[in-house]
């Protein structure tokens, strides 16, 4: 089994679909998060990465709390 942690800072555009893209590019067979609540107002805000990678992820998501 291989493993690589990959980081990239988001310029522009969603968290949630740059991690997809970036797992995309890599071939990555599984995506590994860390998953964590936040009050609704912060989340309208600043948005969900767990929520939206919830909805719409197409590659398997593991999620750790």
């Amino acid at each position: 089994m291989h493993v690589e942690i990959v980081q990239k800072r988001v310029i522009n555009g969603k968290v949630s679909a740059q991690i997809v893209d970036t797992a995309r590019e890599t071939g990555a067979g599984l995506i590994v998060m860390g998953a964590y609540g936040h009050s609704r107002l912060r989340e309208f805000l600043v948005g969900g990465v767990t929520r939206d990678l919830i909805a719409s992820c197409p590659i398997p998501l593991l999620l750790a709390h």
